[in-house]
């Protein structure tokens, strides 16, 4: 009958501290893969707050009685109501007779300092609602 024994890895002499010479390269990419997960989603989502914001200004200035100022209050209310997650923003509203403009653009914090901070911009067009007789 055969028995089987285990042999036990012993380091050789070149091969000592290898795995920590490991952990500490490969751990800051895995941080940093880690934190560009997060700011990507942070991206996203304020993507996501800037076009309901330039929605929300559209749908007020695009009403008969609506107007470019009101569209601009509408959109800066939806950003605001989003708590920061878009720094400095701007609302653009632009009205002619037959079409509504509206921009919304601002930037966003980053997750990993030093870095610099991206931007966001959303466009929403289309036609200005009116009135025809029956």
């Amino acid at each position: 009958m055969k028995t089987i024994t285990r042999r036990s890895h012993v380091p050789r002499d070149g091969e000592r501290g290898s795995a920590t010479l490991e952990n500490v390269i490969i751990f800051p990419v895995v941080i940093l893969f880690i934190f560009g997960v997060f700011q990507a989603a942070i991206w996203l989502h304020a993507r996501d707050v800037a076009h309901g914001a330039a929605t929300a200004a559209y749908h007020a200035a695009r009403t008969l009685d609506g107007s470019a100022g009101a569209g601009h209050t509408a959109g800066m209310a939806a950003i605001t109501a989003a708590n920061g997650t878009v720094e400095s923003p701007n609302v653009t509203v632009s009205r002619t007779a037959e079409t509504v403009v509206v921009t919304v653009t601002g930037s966003v914090s980053m997750t990993v300092p030093g870095f610099p901070g991206s931007t966001v911009s959303e466009t929403v067009t289309g036609p200005v609602e009116r009135y025809v007789a029956p």
